[in-house]
């Protein structure tokens, strides 16, 4: 059977066409999401190349890429490891900003969303990210 390669929670989740048509638009938005974060991030360091917004979809695009594949073979603190370490690594040589400086872009991008989440939860009294702290 598929589902035996697959992790089972990920792939029972596609089981209608409907399924299947939100997930792409939620994916959609959120590779639009991330692109947006990602470029102010990027913008912020001087020695960033690339940072048309084009590009960086692009290594946007890449990096959801990689994080559903992982996480349609894997999933837990391994997968988790595996998508950062090969996002890092696609942004420092895409990008030009050095792996310490991958690892600082992903963190501002990171807190960007965070304060913008917050903010616009505050604004429209929903709950859009929940914190651990």
């Amino acid at each position: 059977m598929i589902f035996d390669i697959f992790n089972e929670d990920w792939a029972q989740t596609f089981a209608t066409l409907e399924d299947i048509m939100w997930f792409l638009l939620l994916y959609l938005i959120f590779l639009i999401v991330m692109a947006i974060f990602l470029k102010i991030a990027l913008s912020l360091f001087s020695s960033a190349r690339h940072t048309e917004f084009g590009s960086v979809f692009l290594t946007s695009f890449v990096i959801t890429v990689i994080y559903a594949l992982t996480f349609l073979f894997l999933s837990g603190w391994v997968a988790w490891v595996i998508v950062l370490i090969v996002a890092w690594l696609l942004i420092s040589a895409r990008h030009n900003t050095g792996i310490f400086g991958a690892i600082a872009v992903t963190i501002v991008a990171f807190i960007l969303y965070v304060i913008v989440a917050v903010l616009l939860g505050i604004l429209l009294n929903v709950t859009l990210i929940v914190l651990p702290f």
